[in-house]
C-alpha cells in the first residue's frame, strides 16, 4: 500500500485531536455534574465559538462571557458589548 500523502495525515490527525477535545470536554462537563441543559448549550455554543471551555460549572467563552447554571440569558455575564450580545443570542 501507498503512504498516506502527508497534507491528508495532517488534516485526519486534527480531526482526531478535535474530536479527542470534544469527548474530554464532555466527559468533564459529565464527571462535574452539569446538568443536560447546560451539555447541549456548551455542545451549540462550540459549534460556532471553538473558543469555549468549562470553568467548573460555568461555561467561559471567548475568556469574556461566563455563563452559570442554569445557563439562561439572565445567567451569562461579561462586559457589555458585541460577545456578550452574540452569546446571549445563542442562548
Amino acid at each position: 500500500p501507498s503512504p498516506i500523502p502527508v497534507p491528508v495525515f495532517s488534516q485526519l490527525a486534527n480531526k482526531a485531536r478535535t474530536e479527542k477535545e470534544e469527548k474530554m470536554s464532555q466527559a468533564y462537563a459529565i464527571s462535574a455534574g452539569v446538568s443536560l441543559e447546560g451539555q447541549q448549550l456548551f455542545q451549540t455554543i462550540h459549534k460556532t465559538i471553538k473558543d469555549c471551555k468549562w470553568q467548573e460549572k460555568n461555561i467561559v467563552v471567548m475568556e469574556e462571557v461566563v455563563i452559570a447554571p442554569p445557563y439562561q440569558v439572565e445567567n451569562c455575564k461579561g462586559k457589555e458589548g458585541s460577545a456578550l450580545s452574540h452569546v446571549r443570542k445563542i442562548v
